[in-house]
């Protein structure tokens, strides 16, 4: 069993999912525990973002690119996949929660399916492309 599971980790995108279905849970739980203190949506979801966002760098740079690269460029290009990224979150958030009148927790979850695509792309191919 050991090895299969060490075979399956060999394929980056195996690892990029495995880091992607931990960093939403992290990020969506940190999210839900600041909505549940009676934080207001928008800043749950930018300290919860700023929270996910370095464990996701920390994840993919170290377990899923395994990426040498050690510049600063590297991390602008991480963090400007995932401004693009919460931007467009905020903007469904927003249209979710005020418009559509949905739960700030459903609202969320919707949110987190459309980014998770926009992370995907990003990072393969802007954030590591030199780890290709």
């Amino acid at each position: 069993m050991r090895g299969f599971i060490n075979k399956l980790f060999e394929d980056r995108k195996v690892r990029f999912l495995f880091v992607g279905v931990l960093n939403t849970i992290f990020g969506y739980a940190v999210y839900a525990l600041f909505i549940y203190l009676k934080m207001h949506y928008f800043l749950a979801q930018l300290f919860s973002s700023i929270l996910a966002i370095t464990h996701s760098y920390l994840w993919n740079k170290y377990f899923t690119f395994r990426s040498p690269e050690r510049s600063a460029s590297e991390i602008i290009r991480f963090v400007s996949v995932y401004g693009v990224s919460y931007l467009l979150n905020m903007g469904i958030l927003y249209v979710s929660i005020e418009f559509f009148k949905w739960n700030a927790y459903f609202a969320g979850f919707i949110c987190l399916l459309v980014t998770t695509v926009i992370s995907y792309v990003g990072h393969n191919n802007i954030s590591f492309q030199e780890s290709k």
